[in-house]
């Protein structure tokens, strides 16, 4: 299978290629280094050194013997998205290329600008290259728990049954987001939810909690 990770160089999206491509399946990935841009200007850099996402690659393929192929690249341009879709045709895409920190997107205008361009802009360049280029492409698109804020109710998974004067219907269970950068994905939310309803493209939208650990089965090589 022909795998595309957006936001390749993070703390997930890194293990995440290594991982398909010790699966077996052809692995692209692209970033523009916006993480560690936002981690040397907030003076919150990693514990362990990072190398840089060429040499990551070139690291992995002497240890495992695969390849990864590596973009730098931003996917807020469309055209740089549109042009990998067209030359690696991907089947599935893996995409965890936001600005991922709730502070950071309300320290001031700048800071949230840029969180609410990178986010959404990512997200719709995603979903246009799929419906151009890659129609039967299945988006895989990290999300978060914290999308649902904190009801006094059990967060159903994913839809909520209502009945209302004596009809029911389904909804998406309700979103109550506590910072911009949570809101943004309330809106990839309803951006993919959208364009699943209208053009039937494939998501699957994961709503996880926060995730830790050190290193990987890949990592560890």
């Amino acid at each position: 299978m022909r795998v595309l990770i957006l936001g390749g160089d993070g703390y997930l999206g890194w293990p995440t290629a290594m991982s398909f491509a010790a699966k077996g399946h052809r692995v692209y990935v692209i970033d523009n280094y916006l993480r560690r841009t936002v981690a040397q200007q907030t003076q919150s850099e990693a514990l362990m050194p990072n190398p840089n996402l060429n040499d990551r690659a070139a690291i992995f393929r002497s240890v495992s013997d695969l390849d990864i192929q590596v973009q730098i690249g931003d996917c807020t341009d469309y055209r740089t998205v549109e042009k990998i879709f067209r030359e690696f045709q991907p089947e599935t895409v893996v995409h965890y290329a936001e600005q991922p920190s709730a502070p950071y997107s309300m320290i001031s205008y700048d800071h949230a600008r840029l969180t609410l361009n990178n986010n959404l802009n990512a997200t719709f360049n995603l979903i246009w290259a799929v419906m151009e280029h890659a129609p039967d492409c299945h988006i895989i698109k990290l999300g978060t728990m914290g999308e649902y804020g904190t009801p006094n109710i059990d967060i159903e998974e994913g839809w909520l049954e209502i009945e209302h004067k004596g009809r029911k219907d389904k909804f998406l269970f309700p979103r109550a987001a506590g910072s911009l950068y949570h809101t943004t994905k309330v809106l990839d939310t309803d951006l993919l939810w959208f364009y699943v309803r209208t053009f039937g493209i494939r998501v699957t939208d994961l709503m996880q909690g926060p995730v830790y650990g050190l290193s990987t089965d890949e990592s560890d090589m």
